[in-house]
């Protein structure tokens, strides 16, 4: 009986070896990973700056847009006389972006949207649709996306030939 007992206690002992032997070594894996993990994203950063600039993100932002059901058209902001006089083009009709830091951005958007739709869902579609674009493609933090109705497109009447 005590040979049983002493068995069971070197089995247990033996077991609780192996399984201190298997942390130990999950944790030097899981230190390896992590300094490589950390090399590659200072391999990354030692590369140089990505920026994006606002007139990009504004023709992104547009073509999002557009597409989303409901939406009839941008508007364009309205503006003094002066830029329309020396010929500077707005950088797209209805869209202002803002960088915060090269690394967030918000957006105001001003659309007309079609008659017959829910007006709020609209506006929060367009919210929801320009912040999951903008963040899977291009790694920027959405901050806000500001969403101004600005007028309502009536159907089109059938004429009568």
């Amino acid at each position: 009986m005590q040979k049983d007992d002493k068995i069971l206690k070197n089995e247990k002992k033996h077991d609780s070896k192996k399984v201190t032997e298997t942390k130990e070594k999950e944790e030097k894996k899981e230190k390896v990973q992590s300094s490589i993990a950390t090399q590659e994203k200072t391999e990354k950063n030692n590369l140089g700056d990505i920026k994006i600039a606002p007139e990009v993100l504004a023709i992104v932002v547009n073509r999002i847009v557009i597409n989303i059901e409901g939406v009839a058209g941008l508007i364009s902001h309205s503006k003094s006389g002066f830029g329309t006089l020396l010929g500077v083009k707005e950088i797209e009709e209805g869209i202002k972006i803002d960088l915060i830091d090269d690394k967030k951005m918000s957006a105001y958007i001003s659309v007309i949207v079609e008659y017959g739709t829910v007006i709020i869902d609209v506006a929060k579609k367009i919210q929801y649709v320009v912040k999951d674009e903008i963040e899977n493609n291009t790694g920027l933090t959405v901050k806000s996306v500001d969403v101004n109705i600005m007028g309502i497109q009536m159907a089109k009447k059938n004429l009568k030939k």
